[in-house]
């Protein structure tokens, strides 16, 4: 069987790990230390029947962002890049708007206004609206507990159901 491994990096990011049937499995990367990330690789490079294929949204600095922020930022997106290279899984850099243009519909797009009166997606939003289209019996909270849906977790999936489509 085949599985995309698909991973929203940042400090609060999000993996989640889809098959080809459409079963999703998440982990959490704020509630877990380094070794339980690896871990949770590793659980993956067992099993070689299966084949694994990891997305990882291709990021880079906010313009605007303090200089600390940058680098955790860039040192979270370096450590996960590490071990997906470390455990062999063959692996895809999406920009963010590649993802998004190929899973938005114009149904999907939620906007907002600048402070100049300019108007812009909130790409937050519409990602939710796609992901509630895409999967609507799929909680995307971050836990029961949680009342919001949490947008890494929605990044996540939407970007393993890009994966999908283009069968990477």
């Amino acid at each position: 069987m085949k599985y995309y491994i698909a991973i929203d990096p940042g400090s609060i990011g999000y993996i989640c790990v889809r098959s080809e049937d459409g079963i999703n499995e998440y982990f959490a990367l704020s509630e877990h230390d380094p070794r339980e990330i690896a871990a949770f690789f590793a659980k993956f490079s067992l099993r070689p029947q299966d084949k694994f294929v990891c997305v990882m949204e291709e990021v880079h600095a906010i313009f605007g962002s303090s200089a600390k922020a940058t680098f955790s930022f860039g040192e979270t997106f370096g450590f996960l890049k590490g071990l997906i290279i470390a455990y062999g899984f063959p692996y895809h850099l999406v920009q963010p708007k590649q993802w998004q243009n190929e899973i938005w519909i114009t149904e999907d797009k939620v906007y907002r206004y600048k402070h100049d009166g300019k108007k812009m997606v909130d790409t937050k939003n519409t990602s939710i609206n796609a992901a509630k289209r895409l999967f609507p019996y799929e909680d995307f909270r971050r836990n029961p507990r949680c009342k919001n849906i949490d947008d890494n977790k929605v990044d996540a999936t939407l970007l393993a159901e890009f994966a999908h489509r283009r069968n990477l």
